[in-house]
């Protein structure tokens, strides 16, 4: 029996990695989640799960929770994902000061491996291809607080003699996201046939389905050490995408391109390469951006009957 931990297990990523591994009968997950979360009516009841309920600035009451040794630790938790709270500095540094923590709390509980999620924020401003050599320049706090986590964590694991992977994701998509992302509001709009302001949309953008992102963390964890780029890998403008939208919704729907202002990050575009994951892995994602959307418009459809 592999013993897992998960922080985060009710966020969008969390749940379904939590799927995953339950999908083995060889694991046993410990899922953290915040005490009293309206959330955590995601979780189902499974013999092979053990919900914690302790906040992320209580992680180190793990070590009074769960007696047994842990082999893999994914640290998913953390506050402030979304606007404005990407730029609240004290929010963003309790995130750092708790991740430290738990690599902490990992190694005390034995762990072999630690798996961080990060995020393209940590790269700021891109053009052109992004390896995980480009250069590292995050404009917002929470792309700052977590480049300091990467790079901090990964010397604290080597000093307590933890494998320490960070997984930098890209745009993760899927059923259960947040409902104010562009594919979810999109759609929703579409089925509807509404007219639909947008920004420009000409950026470079790539789209990954969420369970093709939590097979990616899944084989990491029998990675070696290091930064992995979480993407699809083919980018292309975000314009495409949206029309692609269109045509699998059959709507009639009107693009206003250029009417919405880009948020305070500014025009974000990002071509990730994922040659290191996908050799190192042995990773390749299998579900294409259509057979995504069309699972999200069976689920739209369905939620209005």
């Amino acid at each position: 029996m592999k013993n897992i931990v998960v922080s985060g297990a009710t966020s969008f990523i969390g749940v379904h990695l939590l799927n995953l591994l339950l999908s083995d009968e060889n694991n046993h997950v410990f899922a953290v989640v915040r005490p009293n979360s309206p959330n955590n009516n995601k979780l189902r009841p499974h013999r092979n799960l053990t919900v914690l309920e302790l906040s992320l600035q209580e992680i180190e009451n793990l070590l009074s929770r769960i007696s047994i040794p842990v082999d893999v630790f994914y640290h998913l938790a953390w506050e402030g994902t979304r606007a404005p709270a990407r730029d609240d500095k004290l929010l963003q540094e309790n995130n750092y000061q708790c991740s430290i923590k738990a690599i902490k709390v990992a190694c005390e509980l034995g762990c072999k491996c630690f798996v961080g999620v990060g995020s393209q924020a940590e790269y700021g401003e891109c053009r052109g291809k992004i390896t995980e050599n480009y250069k590292v320049a995050p404009l917002t706090e929470y792309g700052k607080a977590k480049l300091r986590t990467c790079e901090d964590g990964r010397k604290l694991a080597d000093r307590l003699c933890v494998k320490f992977v960070w997984a930098r994701l890209f745009s993760v998509y899927g059923k259960g996201d947040f409902e104010g992302t562009l594919i979810m509001s999109v759609i929703k709009k579409m089925i509807k046939n509404k007219n639909i302001p947008l920004t420009e949309c000409t950026q470079s953008w790539d789209f990954l389905h969420v369970l093709d992102a939590v097979n990616a963390l899944l084989l990491l964890s029998s990675a070696p050490s290091g930064v992995y780029n979480i993407a699809r890998g083919v980018s292309r403008p975000l314009k495409d995408f949206v029309y692609e939208m269109l045509r699998l919704t059959m709507s009639n729907s009107v693009l206003e391109f250029g009417v919405m202002p880009y948020n305070t990050e500014g025009m974000v575009s990002f071509e990730p390469e994922v040659d290191k994951l996908i050799s190192v892995a042995r990773w390749a994602p299998e579900i294409s951006f259509a057979q995504g959307v069309n699972e999200i418009i069976e689920m739209v459809k369905k939620e209005k009957l």
